[in-house]
């Protein structure tokens, strides 16, 4: 895509993050292609978000607590781009992601690059990458495209409705994958994201996971054949299940962990899908030392 054409507005919302907010703004005015505007979306911060935001040339809309996806759905209204690029306040890019994807896109509206996440003792770790290749199939099973490793044509964006404020998490997943119903995609192998692991968001908690999974579940199966669709449903349950099952277990509700995966495989039953089985032998395992 010829950069002349590509008028990027870039979209920070934020909740109380004032501190990893300068270094979010600051990887997008450092980047290599100038994005055409940069919208910080205040969700009702309690903290010194404006003294920060007020240091930086960039534009800021002031929320009553909304949520996630609201904040981000007012900074794409807001905005006066062509292209959206999504960038969490405690993210932050390497100097070529904009530029990078702007290059990679041909006829494509939608383009993502690779991930590589980091934790606050400071090491890191690449998240997986599927190329364009394969992305639309994985994604029927796992978000494997972060919000901020995206540059998304507006209007294409808008089309599918933007993110469902509705959801308390996964909000992201549901766009991907009504997105990719309707639109081309392209990766990046490059790690231009910079994604900090916190621990803290909404997806970490088992019970929210449930709550998101018949919307993720119905973005991911419109439009196919009436059997195909069953069967695609129940595995994507069961991968959503057996998530809820590691969140239990990393949560040490053990009891709540086993029924999970057991309702995982209730769904699928397959060996070698998924993390069900895995939680299963590790539970039996634990239970076997507990009698000895």
């Amino acid at each position: 895509m010829d950069p002349a054409s590509a008028k990027v507005s870039v979209i920070i919302p934020n909740y109380n993050h004032a501190r990893w907010l300068p270094e979010s703004i600051e990887s997008a005015l450092g980047q290599t292609l100038k994005p055409h505007e940069i919208i910080v979306v205040d969700d009702g911060s309690t903290d010194n978000t404006r003294e920060v935001v007020a240091r930086y040339p960039v534009k800021c809309i002031y929320l009553n607590h909304g949520g996630l996806s609201a904040a981000r759905n007012q900074g794409i209204r807001a905005s006066e781009g062509n292209w959206i690029a999504p960038l969490d306040a405690d993210d932050y890019w390497l100097p070529q992601k904009l530029e990078s994807q702007v290059a990679a896109i041909r006829n494509e509206a939608f383009c993502y690059c690779a991930t590589s996440m980091f934790w606050t003792d400071g090491h890191t770790e690449p998240r997986t990458y599927y190329d364009a290749s394969r992305i639309k199939a994985v994604l029927r099973h796992h978000n494997c495209i972060d919000p901020s490793s995206v540059l998304v044509r507006k209007d294409v964006l808008l089309q599918v409705g933007g993110f469902n404020e509705n959801m308390p998490a996964a909000e992201d997943w549901e766009a991907w994958l009504k997105l990719a119903r309707v639109c081309d995609f392209v990766g990046v192998p490059r790690q231009l994201l910079m994604y900090r692991v916190t621990g803290t968001g909404m997806g970490a908690n088992p019970d929210i996971v449930f709550r998101s999974m018949e919307a993720i579940v119905a973005a991911g199966t419109a439009g196919l054949p009436p059997i195909s669709r069953f069967i695609e449903a129940r595995r994507m349950r069961s991968v959503r299940t057996a998530l809820a099952a590691v969140k239990y277990r990393d949560l040490g509700d053990y009891p709540a962990a086993l029924r999970c995966a057991w309702r995982a495989l209730a769904y699928w039953p397959s060996p070698f899908y998924d993390k069900a089985f895995k939680i299963l032998i590790l539970e039996l395992r634990r239970k076997l030392r507990n009698r000895a």
